[in-house]
Formats: C-alpha cells, structure tokens, sequence
C-alpha cells in the first residue's frame, strides 16, 4: 500500500495495567468508488485509493461484462468527480453490455466478488474451471502471510 493512502490520528491507547495515553496511530484510508460503464454507474465498492484501473477492469472480467484485455478502450478518472471516487470505462465498440446481467445494484466490497451474488450458479457462469497439475511447497504457503505484510506496510503497521 502507498504510504500516501495512510492518514495519522491521535488516540487514547491502554496499556494493561497501565493509564490510557494519547498516542499517534496510523489509519489506513479507505474509500468508495464508483465504477461507470458507457456513462452509467453499475458498482460502488469499497477500496484503498490506488489501482482503480485494475480494480474496474477485474470487476468487469468477474461480472462478464468484458472476456478480455481487448475488450476496454481506455479507463479513465472522471474529471468531474470532485474526490475523485469515480472510473469510467470505456468498452470497444464490439462489446454488448446487458446491465440488467448484472446481479447486484447495491454496495459491494471489494473483496474476491463472491460477495452479494444471487446465486453459487452465478459465479461459476463466466468460466470454465480452471485445473492445473501445479505443485506448491509447503513452506512457501507458510511463507506467504510474512510476504503479504512486506508487500502491504501499511496494514502490517
């Protein structure tokens, strides 16, 4: 995470045993987005500032709007937002959008997309599964949630 999507604050901490003291903290920021397809909004979902591009364009894949990277012209902060929560992506012109596809018209987090689906049926409706004869070590599962902190400061903090 970019330590510019952080913000301090100062807050009472307590010690055991001890009296509460006002200390500075850091919080990590995290705010809605607004994603927009052909002008019109079809998700909210909560997220670190930062990435949104990837973050819209994954959305679209998961949703089965789009099937591939040629699928996007261009995604693009709209200039009129004055906090910047809002994308616009803009699709090539060989891609039919159905917004009534879309499952879910409400808040979303920005999770792994399972999240306010209709259905099991739903999320397994854009692909195929995937099987693969790919071997992971054990320790390198082990060693991931240590990655994942050096990779992401700001929450480890």
């Amino acid at each position: 995470m970019d330590l510019n999507n952080s913000n301090s604050a100062r807050v009472w901490k307590w010690q055991r045993g001890g009296r509460p003291q006002l200390v500075e903290d850091e919080l990590a920021q995290e705010e809605p987005l607004e994603i927009r397809v052909r002008g019109k909004a079809i998700s909210v979902t909560m997220r670190t500032p930062g990435h949104d591009q990837e973050l819209a364009a994954g959305f679209l894949l998961t949703e089965g709007l789009i099937r591939s990277r040629e699928d996007i012209e261009r995604i693009d902060p709209c200039v009129r937002a004055r906090e910047g929560n809002i994308i616009n992506v803009f699709l090539a012109a060989h891609v039919e959008v159905d917004f009534k596809q879309l499952t879910r018209h409400v808040f979303a987090s920005s999770s792994c997309g399972l999240c306010g689906k209709a259905s099991i049926e739903a999320v397994h409706c854009h692909f195929d599964p995937v099987h693969s004869d790919l071997v992971v070590k054990a320790s390198t599962i082990l060693d991931l949630p240590n990655r994942l902190r050096q990779a992401q400061s700001t929450f480890d903090r």
